[in-house]
């Protein structure tokens, strides 16, 4: 019997390095009625909202104001599990290929010890987060699920250069952002670098949000005309924030922090200083070739590779030089597909070899 090196290297993971001290809200993205993901995409049940498992209050891994934020509608602790649950399978499904790649568990920290370090990993995962909480948030009160807020009016006081006419129901990103700054940044008051790097982190996916909104238009007329068009601004697929977050994962700036004056600066002079939607880190990374639970890399041994490729996901770079084995395996998959009258599509089911490569 083959031994999963993958799945035991996990296994000890989470028995020897979880703590409890590090237990953080996107738990909710595991937990709630939205949690769950298949290949990196995130699975969601056929009822849109289900009855929480317990109230916020005995919700442990949420800070006080968390809890208060958590109790102010009906529908508030979904929408944050929502967020919580899309950004999870952004990160998946970004760093998928690479050696790190968004290893999470069903524990309370979910990404693990990587959050102890101050890397770009980490910048990644509090970016993707406070994304994800604002973009379920600004969603939710678009379709008019929150209380106390609506559609964002001010987009009526900018200038269309009577190329079109504001209308709909445009998105409201201001809303979004102040609460998932309230509910997202609440557990970082701390005046010390890690939670400086972590705001600024925060922010810096809050504003990728922002800066990914589109304007949509309808035209309006006789025969489809045109003679009118009304558009909205409305929020961009979640996976277009999670690729800029990617672009400026992989340009983060190195940054330190300047304890008199509680602020970031550049980690050498001559380095460009950080821009608001730039993703900042203090230390360089591990290169998570090999198990190290103190750093929370889990090793590249027994991670399918491709033999192929010329990229991060080659056996070459993914096995850090170690080597690779390969195995051949019986799939089935869809062939000699046709239309079937009227409507629908027939498929046969064919088997064929396929070869598979691990890393050693």
């Amino acid at each position: 019997m083959k031994l999963d090196y993958a799945a035991l290297t996990t296994l000890i993971y989470i028995l020897t390095s979880i703590s409890p001290a590090m237990s953080q809200w996107w738990y909710l993205g595991v937990v709630g009625p939205y949690a769950g993901t298949e290949n990196g995409i995130i699975v969601r049940p056929k009822e849109a909202r289900s009855k929480r498992a317990q109230p916020c209050e005995d919700m442990p891994f949420l800070g006080a104001r968390q809890k208060e934020l958590c109790n102010q509608g009906e529908f508030i602790i979904d929408v944050i599990s929502e967020g919580a649950a899309m950004a999870i399978s952004e990160c998946l499904m970004q760093f998928k290929d690479r050696r790190w790649n968004c290893t999470t568990f069903d524990t309370t920290d979910v990404f693990g010890n990587i959050l102890s370090l101050g890397v770009r990993e980490k910048s990644f995962v509090y970016s993707i987060t406070s994304a994800g909480v604002m973009q379920a948030v600004t969603r939710a009160c678009g379709r008019g699920e929150i209380g106390n807020c609506g559609c964002d009016t001010n987009v009526y006081k900018r200038d269309t250069k009577n190329q079109f006419q504001w209308g709909g129901c445009s998105h409201n990103p201001e809303f979004g952002a102040r609460f998932a700054r309230e509910f997202v940044d609440t557990k970082e008051l701390e005046n010390n670098s890690d939670s400086k790097m972590n705001l600024w982190n925060n922010e810096a996916g809050r504003q990728t949000v922002k800066k990914k909104m589109k304007t949509l238009c309808k035209c309006h007329g006789v025969s489809a005309s045109c003679a009118v068009r009304i558009c909205w601004r409305s929020l961009s697929d979640f996976k277009e924030v999670g690729d800029a977050l990617k672009v400026s994962y992989d340009g983060a700036k190195k940054v330190r922090y300047v304890a008199r004056k509680d602020a970031l600066k550049p980690a050498q002079k001559h380095y460009a200083k950080p821009k608001k939607r730039d993703l900042v880190y203090f230390k360089e990374s591990p290169n998570f070739c090999e198990f190290d639970s103190s750093v929370g890399s889990l090793g590249t041994m027994g991670r399918q590779c491709n033999r192929t490729s010329q990229g991060l996901d080659s056996c070459s770079l993914l096995c850090c030089g170690r080597g690779f084995v390969s195995q051949i395996k019986e799939v089935e998959e869809d062939c000699n597909c046709r239309f079937a009258w009227c409507c629908k599509v027939v498929c046969d089911k064919c088997r064929r070899k396929q070869e598979f490569n691990y890393c050693k």
